[in-house]
């Protein structure tokens, strides 16, 4: 069981740094707040490019005690499909040692655009008080063949001209921000056995620091910050892991694993104003760097 969660926390990984990247962009495009009771609404694509070490898992390096295999390297969720095969020897107190063969997936590479986890995304951002803009994404539970998915979001950002004084008038806005939002999924492994399914959860908290030029058709932005994000996964049910003597050799809920990724990044974009329509593009410098674009509505 030990070697299992092992294999399923390095297959697993480079989902939830991808997932804690797309969390954590598309944001803001500028710095500048709103007025009060201004408000955007935004819609968007985020693209984390996986990169090529990501793909792979060193089974070597992975410290298993029971599981071997003759090959030195495996698919993580993001490599190719060709799946790995895993043996060991089955004890019980009843019987001699049973050699048993466990089959690790291959990836889904083949079925990505480009090798990544493209996420959309949609987002509102509402003027308050004291140059502070209140941004709120949320997705409702969407349920679709034994897949189940949702989403929910908020942040907080505070420019900070402000407090400068006459400076406040110039094109230049700095501000920042600060928000938290989680994805919440699961996996149904079999629909004649409902209960054996797998949840994915991840959260992400974001704070940035982002400096813009806002003139009256264009906008350019920079920003530097900090993101931290937790994935837990959880393989529930019961399974059959191998025949001894006759007798099933069950396994029940027998994979919990908690993944916590920590990264600073840098940012840097440009949006085009056409009235209240606006069309922006952004990138971000990080482990997985990232493309994100789309369209807002902004008024006031």
């Amino acid at each position: 069981t030990e070697d299992y969660k092992i294999l399923a926390d390095a297959y697993t990984a480079p989902l939830g740094q991808s997932l804690t990247h797309s969390l954590s962009n598309g944001w803001l495009t500028t710095a500048k707040t709103h007025k009060k009771l201004g408000v955007d609404f935004t819609i968007g694509l985020v693209y984390p490019r996986v990169p090529d070490a990501a793909k792979k898992i060193d089974i070597e390096g992975l410290g298993l005690t029971s599981l071997t295999s003759d090959k030195p390297t495996a698919s993580s969720i993001f490599g190719p499909s060709q799946p790995t095969d895993f043996t060991y020897k089955l004890t019980t107190p009843e019987g001699p040692s049973v050699d048993q063969k466990v089959t690790m997936p291959g990836g889904i590479e083949d079925d990505l655009i480009s090798n990544s986890f493209i996420t959309p995304y949609a987002q509102l951002g509402v003027g308050l008080f004291f140059d502070t803009d209140l941004i709120v994404r949320y997705v409702p539970n969407i349920e679709n063949s034994g897949v189940e998915f949702s989403m929910y979001g908020f942040g907080l950002k505070h420019n900070l001209m402000q407090y400068f004084g006459p400076l406040d008038k110039l094109p230049l806005n700095v501000s920042a921000l600060a928000s938290y939002s989680k994805l919440s999924s699961s996996y149904e492994l079999s629909s004649a056995n409902p209960d054996q399914k797998v949840t994915y959860d991840v959260g992400a908290l974001l704070t940035q620091l982002t400096a813009s030029i806002d003139l009256p058709i264009v906008s350019v932005m920079a920003g530097f910050g900090y993101s931290k994000g937790t994935a837990n996964m959880d393989m529930l049910g019961n399974y059959t892991v191998g025949l001894v003597n006759n007798t099933n050799i069950s396994l029940n809920d027998p994979i919990s694993i908690e993944q916590t990724y920590t990264g600073t990044h840098g940012v840097v974009g440009i949006r085009f104003s056409f009235f209240v329509l606006k069309t922006f593009v952004q990138y971000t410098i990080q482990e997985y760097n990232t493309v994100n674009f789309g369209v807002s509505f902004s008024f006031r």
